[in-house]
């Protein structure tokens, strides 16, 4: 392709179809008309030999060469809005913006509701729409990130080795605890190793096949556990264990925040479970926008003082 000739505009146009998946509402976003998009469309099309947008149960998708220029064209297109536009103060008053974060149950609970408390006051029309990652310790891709999450909040153990383009913040570490209920007939302010590995367990385990890092680290001192029951989420833990023997090993900002309201003991492990680091991720498109940058700050600020408390 000769650059000389390509019409620069069409990345625009581009964008905004990556974005939408749709031809009408991409047309919209942009300021150009239907039939005007529609002849983008068809000229990207020709310009790149390939379809771009392909029609799916679910909609417009990008083929697998859209996918593989969404990521450089919006970061070529972020340096050039940073370069020639004019950055307008941020004002989170006035704001009606809507942040889209990637993350577990496990922060919606010790993290979220408490950024919510600081949010609002200053941002009343701002809005979090929060979903789900696939796998608890794996982060998005930079694509995802680039192209749809405003950021990933996670236990995510190979930040070093990310791409280049993401880039990371440490919220804090954590260490993992084991709950049981405060009336357990055999449990009484300790537990040994042993004994936790004989007692039946509640887990949270996001993996479809193959054993636990708790599972892992029991089998090399010759020791294995139950699961009595297992979910993909940490959220209802506490009450089975609360209604039931059964133990479990959680977070301990988790296991903190539901100790006191369900009668919960909360014992060290008896195990050497190395410490989670409860990192933020974003793509380095929103390293310079104004709004993206004061919801980092305000989650900074919330990570460390958990559970309302104040310095």
């Amino acid at each position: 392709m000769n650059l000389q000739s390509f019409d620069l505009n069409l990345l625009l146009a581009f964008e905004s179809l990556m974005i939408e998946r749709n031809v009408t509402r991409a047309a919209k976003r942009i300021g150009l008309s239907q039939p005007a998009m529609s002849n983008a469309l068809s000229r990207l099309r020709r310009t790149f030999d390939d379809p771009l947008l392909m029609r799916s149960p679910e909609g417009m998708a990008p083929t697998a060469a859209a996918q593989s220029l969404i990521v450089p064209v919006r970061a070529a297109l972020a340096q050039l809005r940073a370069a020639l536009e004019a950055k307008p103060a941020f004002d989170p008053t006035a704001s009606k913006r809507t942040f889209h974060l990637s993350t577990s149950d496990h922060v919606e609970i010790t993290l979220i509701a408490q950024l919510l408390t600081r949010l609002l006051p200053q941002a009343p029309r701002v809005s979090l729409r929060v979903t789900r990652p696939r796998a608890i310790f794996q982060p998005p891709s930079a694509q995802a990130l680039a192209d749809s999450l405003d950021l990933a909040i996670g236990f995510f153990p190979d930040v070093p080795g990310l791409d280049a383009s993401i880039h990371s913040e440490v919220l804090w570490e954590e260490k993992s605890v084991v709950l049981a209920r405060k009336a357990h007939p055999r449990i009484k302010g300790k537990l040994t190793l042993r004994q936790f590995a004989t007692e039946h367990h509640a887990a949270v385990f996001y993996k479809t096949e193959g054993q636990g890092f708790i599972d892992a680290l029991l089998e090399q001192k010759g020791l294995a556990r139950r699961a009595a029951v297992i979910v993909p989420h940490f959220a209802s833990i506490p009450f089975v264990v609360a209604a039931s023997d059964l133990i479990a090993t959680v977070p301990e900002r988790a296991a903190e925040h539901f100790a006191k309201q369900l009668k919960l003991q909360v014992l060290p492990a008896p195990l050497a479970i190395p410490p989670f680091r409860m990192t933020m991720l974003w793509h380095e498109r929103m390293e310079a926008d104004l709004a993206h940058t004061w919801l980092r700050g305000l989650i900074v600020e919330t990570a460390s003082k958990p559970n309302n408390q104040e310095a």
